[in-house]
């Protein structure tokens, strides 16, 4: 029975995408495309062309509400495929034209090959066309538009709340920024902020709006912001903050005084992840909901098919509402090179099925299968390779390279002599970039990754092997993507993160059709084997939910139990694999009950605690903790409690020298941590960090040797002579080859990698871990010390922040320049620094200076804070 108010053309377009000559014809032209790429023979009918070109035709013109978004893809993926493998086909020119008009889509295209006979339809089409590029400009950029559905997600950010979804190609964090420039530019007043789930995402998007504001920037007093400490309250301009979540919460908890006029969420899914950093954007709201006047609200994430529940985060009456954009204004195809069946298959979207491109003999290496699509592919774009393990990717990228000669091309030899100065010359990153090859790994100094990042968009670089920093909302334009295991580290990559993935080829602007060469393991269980990947890209996405919802039943009665005690430390759930977690939502949780606000971890746990219970909770936390209950998440208030103890017995009056005798004050160092580690107790708070599981004679190495390194961190060593002292110390002939990995020894079992590589990764690494635990612990130091009247003279929390105890180079930091260029300045002062302390004023001569990343950054300073410049 046709359902009433239902058109024509709705069941039309129905019938025709379960036309079984168009699956039968999709199946044929994945089949093809495969035998074209891997250069087999291949061939498509004249007719099963035209065909195919007349469903795309009808396709792209869908009217049918259910299955549009389904039917515009098919007519994309028709067009892609057929553009690639009949490139100068008038036909195939004239269609493409067409469905990429139906997807807004109008870029730039190759010359057409064809010639349209000027005829009143031709005209009238042609006057629709150029209606639509006039009606979606983008506001301020005239000679630019929309592309897809664009439109509606920027129209979208005006709106006092919304929560959107799109596909990883469809540049959210583009539309973000160009929201805030065309906002800026017009003269609005008020401060915007953008969380980013990581700091090297916050250089690129800071540098993006620097760049494009530019001197409105000035014009409109604005500043752009990375980190609380840039925040002046004396400034009577407006800012855009870029931080981490961590970041932003600590400028709005220190600053009480700041507004927001507009809060962007970007990947925003990270509020679904079972992590402790999760738990921060819950609190950002809950500091956001006391205030009078509520900022406008955007979440922006990929794919998730329920965006709406991120309103829940603001007590929204409709959280199952937002928006989801399905329609992808790029397309991929996807292979399977299945090691344990010995055969590559290609899989059909439409028919959720794959059909046989060939075989192989034995079983080829991961490098191997590399190796042979790079000589098949044989384009200039830069091929990406996912990787679960860093050194898997740097042992592989080091396997690949040696069936390379180095490239002649001098823009790869100065990214090598870059990379060489900044990390180290035994680097063996330095030798792979000569061949065009380069691994993307976490650790990486920001400045590196981004050069990688550049080299990449400009095709010099052929081949990046990645970690989970793709995943991260990292914009690497390529054509190809190698997926080599569906883990990340030691957990599973979901089907969001999976997708999320593959989406990162075939980038809007750049290419309509990525391939995607998924690889499984070598025997039939594998973790990534081949119904692993397809069940991944068959099943439908699962509607995401906070991560507040690992507390269930049994875990909120722990959670009760506990604070009913006056136990912070919840003993009763600390086996619960999201135990960290847990702990940071039940801080939250008590926060919220001493505020008596109605957050999202007391919404959620009053389906199982009553209004009485928390009162009790609340008056048993306050008669322990009589002194002072915590508020800040990153800590229990037993930790306070022990630490202002320490501090009124004077047990803590200070931090130590960083030099004794003019060495490096280890001792005194050494014994500082040991201190901290029993008064915010790490055996249980950080049990990883400190290694409880080790002998005593173990850890106290690993404090020493986490002593040594922030000392010549702080000291303001750069990376490349903290790398050479701890080479030194690691030497294997007469060294001790355990500093900086006292537990484990797997790395000796990797014979692709040598040994300073090893040492330089265990510095990069280790280095963050104390930057991003120690920072917070130092911070909460010279809080606690500044409250009781004895503000530290040398505060570790910035020494340790900013790599350097030189006041000087710290301003320059908290100015935009780099550690490394502040370093650069610092050394030639006489030349280019002015004025007293307090009083700096940078020269005009460093925009001539030898140094190019201190020119480079000197631009962006020069344009986001001038008033520092003479």
């Amino acid at each position: 029975m046709p359902q009433q108010g239902k058109r024509l053309g709705e069941y039309l377009y129905e019938y025709l995408e379960n036309d079984d000559y168009l699956h039968k014809l999709m199946g044929i032209l994945s089949h093809q495309y495969a035998c074209w790429l891997f250069n087999f023979d291949w061939k498509l009918t004249s007719k099963q062309k035209h065909d195919l070109l007349r469903f795309a035709d009808l396709l792209a013109k869908s009217i049918n509400k259910r299955g549009y978004n389904r039917q515009k893809n098919s007519a994309l993926k028709i067009v892609a495929i057929l553009s690639k493998i009949y490139p100068d086909d008038p036909e195939v020119v004239l269609i493409a034209n067409e469905v990429l008009n139906s997807f807004n889509n109008f870029l730039p295209r190759r010359g057409q090959s064809y010639t349209l006979v000027p005829t009143i339809e031709q005209l009238w089409h042609e006057t629709l066309v150029n209606y639509q590029k006039e009606k979606r400009k983008i506001p301020g950029e005239e000679d630019k538009s929309f592309i897809g559905k664009q439109d509606i997600i920027f129209k979208s950010l005006s709106s006092k709340l919304t929560s959107f979804s799109a596909p990883t190609s469809m540049g959210k964090t583009f539309l973000i920024e160009k929201y805030i420039e065309f906002k800026v530019k017009s003269g609005v007043v008020g401060s915007f902020a953008i969380t980013v789930p990581s700091k090297a995402l916050i250089t690129e998007v800071k540098t993006q709006l620097i760049n494009e504001i530019g001197i409105k920037l000035k014009e409109k007093k604005y500043r752009v912001i990375s980190h609380p400490e840039e925040y002046r309250q004396d400034y009577e301009g407006s800012y855009i903050c870029v931080m981490t979540p961590e970041r932003l919460l600590a400028l709005l908890t220190q600053y009480s005084e700041v507004r927001l006029r507009h809060l962007f969420i970007d990947e925003s899914q990270k509020a679904t992840e079972a992590s402790s950093r999760s738990v921060f954007y819950y609190e950002i709201f809950d500091q956001i909901s006391a205030w009078e006047i509520q900022p406008k609200v955007t979440f922006a994430s990929p794919l998730i098919p329920n965006p709406g529940i991120f309103k829940k985060l603001i007590q929204a009456d409709e959280p199952n509402s937002g928006l989801r954009i399905v329609e992808s204004p790029v397309t991929q195809v996807k292979f399977i090179f299945d090691r344990y069946a010995n055969n590559v298959v290609v899989y059909d979207d439409l028919n959720k099925s794959t059909s046989l491109v060939g075989k192989f003999k034995g079983t080829p290496s991961i490098p191997d299968i590399i190796q042979n699509m790079m000589n098949i592919l044989k384009d200039g774009s830069c091929n990406l390779v996912y990787y679960g393990s860093k050194i898997n990717a740097i042992s592989d990228a080091v396997i690949v390279s040696r069936s390379m000669n180095s490239n002649n091309d001098s823009r790869l030899k100065e990214l090598a002599d870059y990379i060489s100065r900044k990390i180290h010359p035994k680097y063996i990153l330095v030798d792979l970039v000569r061949k065009g090859i380069a691994f993307h790994t976490g650790e990486l100094p920001i400045d590196v990754r981004i050069r990688i990042e550049e080299a990449c968009r400009q095709g010099i670089l052929k081949l990046v092997f990645c970690t989970s920093t793709l995943l991260e909302g990292v914009n690497l334009p390529a054509d190809n993507i190698f997926v080599t295991t569906l883990q990340n580290g030691r957990r599973m990559l979901n089907q969001l993160d999976f997708l999320n993935l593959i989406g990162r080829v075939g980038r809007l602007g750049h290419s309509l059709l990525g391939n995607v060469f998924l690889i499984t393991g070598d025997t039939e269980n594998s973790h990534s084997n081949r119904m692993a990947y397809l069940s991944r890209m068959d099943s439908k996405l699962k509607k995401a939910k906070l991560s507040v919802d690992v507390i269930k039943p049994k875990q909120a009665a722990a959670i009760k139990k506990s604070l009913e005690k006056g136990d912070v430390r919840l003993d009763n759930i600390g086996k619960d694999k999201n135990y960290d977690l847990i702990r940071k939502l039940s801080l939250l949780y008590v926060k919220e009950l001493q505020n008596d606000s109605d957050g999202v971890v007391r919404k959620h746990l009053a389906k199982h605690i009553t209004y009485k219970e928390e009162r009790k909770i609340l008056q048993s936390l306050q008669t322990r903790y009589a002194d002072e209950l915590e508020d800040d998440i990153n800590f229990s208030s037993d930790q306070s409690e022990k630490l202002r103890e320490k501090i009124g017995q004077e047990n803590i009056i200070g931090y130590p020298n960083i030099y004794c005798d003019k060495k490096l004050n280890v001792p005194e160092t050494k014994e500082f941590l040991s201190k901290l580690s029993k008064i915010f107790n790490w055996d249980v708070y950080e049990s990883d960090f400190v290694q409880l599981n080790q002998d005593k004679e173990t850890r106290d190495k690993i404090v020493d040797d986490d002593a040594k390194l922030i000392l010549l961190w702080m000291s303001g060593y750069s990376l490349k002579r903290i790398c050479d002292i701890a080479i030194r110390i690691r030497d294997p002939r007469d060294g001790d080859t355990r500093f900086l990995n006292r537990v484990n020894q797997h790395h000796k079992d990797t014979p692709n990698i040598n040994w300073e590589t090893i040492t330089i990764n265990a510095v990069m690494k280790r280095l963050q871990k104390l930057q991003f635990i120690l920072g917070k612990y130092f911070l909460k130091v010279t809080q606690e010390l500044t409250k009781s009247g004895i503000p530290p003279q040398n505060d570790w929390y910035r020494f340790i922040e900013y790599g350097t105890d030189s006041d000087l180079r710290i301003w320059l930091q908290q100015n935009g320049y780099s550690r490394e260029s502040s370093e650069y300045i610092e050394e030639n002062k006489e030349m280019l620094i002015e004025g007293e302390p307090g009083e700096w004023r940078l020269s005009r001569q460093i925009e001539f200076v030898g140094d190019v990343d201190v020119k480079k950054e000197t631009q962006e300073v020069m344009t986001n804070v001038p008033e520092i410049f003479f």
